[in-house]
């Protein structure tokens, strides 16, 4: 450039000069700075627009920054709302959770006095403990964490869920216990005043078997000596009455015995009994199961005096005297429904042995007298 300058300027035409040669000089530079002009005008204009262009990408990126920034703001401002809102919920429950504990104890106490369930009631207080401590533990969790505001904000949303739970369980806690203590209070009340009836109750009726005591030993005296004459009119009678058993019965000390031929139902076999002026045979002691025994022979099965078709299960002797000197079999009694009577069966050579069945079974039978 500077080169094709030179020989440019080496082959300019002349120009006309003035006088004092200053004329000359300023030419040649207006001429040059004419010619280079486009040149630094396209130059200049390039540069502008590069600055223009700088302009506006560093007002844009100032703008997205701001954007952003204001975005951003927003979005603190929303989770900051976020975070204090069930942070004020958690404290309000967690308030409303130290009432709740607080009555809970008192109601605690008066219930364990009136219901005696103390060990039950201990253990939903360490149970409350220990829920208490957890949200403790919780609560120093949320402090060390509140710098990630959202983790926080779904473990107290997780929280307060929980003590809402536990508010609504130890409010319906509270209203049973409320309940139960009051209904407590009216039976220990209604039983305060049984108490008091029973007690002058008492006292009547020890002043009664007080009376009675005395009567009942006067009784006594004259009981026994009623027995005394008794078992002298009764050695008496045993005298007189040896060796008159009728036909066909057999004796074994002051009582008489028949064995019947033929075989009827229970019912039946007692009233042909007590149509001789007898009734079914009772055992009350070994000789008279040894005896028994003998009466039916070999492998025989007669009807005895026992049953218990009044009251199941309780047997009694027809003179009705309960039960006590027992020969079961080792299966019987067994408790069936319609096995309400016993029939005897006796072997060769010990004592029989005793086997409940249906009364309407026909078996032979044996009377006493």
């Amino acid at each position: 450039m500077d080169i094709d300058d030179h020989i440019y300027i080496n082959k300019r035409p002349i120009m006309p000069r003035k006088k004092d040669g200053a004329g000359d000089q300023h030419s040649v530079y207006l001429w040059r700075w004419k010619r280079h002009f486009p040149t630094a005008a396209v130059c200049l204009g390039l540069l502008c627009v590069l600055l223009l262009a700088w302009i506006i990408g560093l007002l844009l990126y100032q703008r997205n920054q701001l954007t952003s920034f204001d975005t951003l703001t927003k979005e603190r401002d929303q989770i900051q709302t976020s975070y204090n809102t069930p942070t004020k919920v958690r404290d309000q429950l967690q308030t409303s959770y130290n009432t709740l504990t607080k009555e809970r104890d008192q109601l605690q106490t008066s219930y364990n006095t009136l219901t005696k369930e103390r060990d039950q009631l201990q253990t939903s207080y360490n149970t409350l403990t220990k829920e208490r401590d957890q949200l403790q533990t919780s609560n120093n969790t949320l402090t060390k964490e509140r710098d990630q505001l959202q983790t926080s904000y779904n473990t107290l949303t997780k929280e307060r869920d929980q003590l809402q739970t536990s508010y609504n369980t130890l409010t319906k806690e509270r209203d049973q216990l409320q309940t139960s203590y009051n209904t407590l209070t009216k039976e220990r009340d209604q039983l305060q005043t049984s108490y008091n009836t029973l007690t002058e109750e008492r006292d009547q009726l020890q002043t009664s078997s007080n009376t009675l005591t005395k009567e009942r030993d006067q009784l006594q005296i004259s009981s026994n000596n009623l027995t005394k004459e008794r078992d002298q009119l009764q050695t008496s009678f045993n005298t007189l009455t040896k060796e008159r058993c009728p036909d066909g019965w057999k004796k074994l000390g002051s009582s008489c015995y028949y064995v019947s031929t033929e075989t009827k139902s229970w019912e039946e076999s007692r009233q042909d009994c007590r149509n001789r002026g007898a009734d079914l045979v009772v055992i009350k002691s070994e000789d008279d199961q040894t005896f028994v025994n003998w009466l039916c022979g070999v492998k025989n099965y007669v009807w005895i005096g026992l049953t218990d078709s009044v009251s199941e299960g309780t047997w009694k002797w027809v003179d009705d005297t309960p039960l006590t000197t027992k020969y079961w079999n080792s299966k019987d009694p067994n408790g069936g429904g319609a096995e309400n009577c016993v029939y005897f069966y006796s072997w060769s050579s010990d004592t029989g042995e005793w086997w409940d069945y249906d009364c309407s079974y026909k078996y032979r039978w044996i009377c006493e007298r």
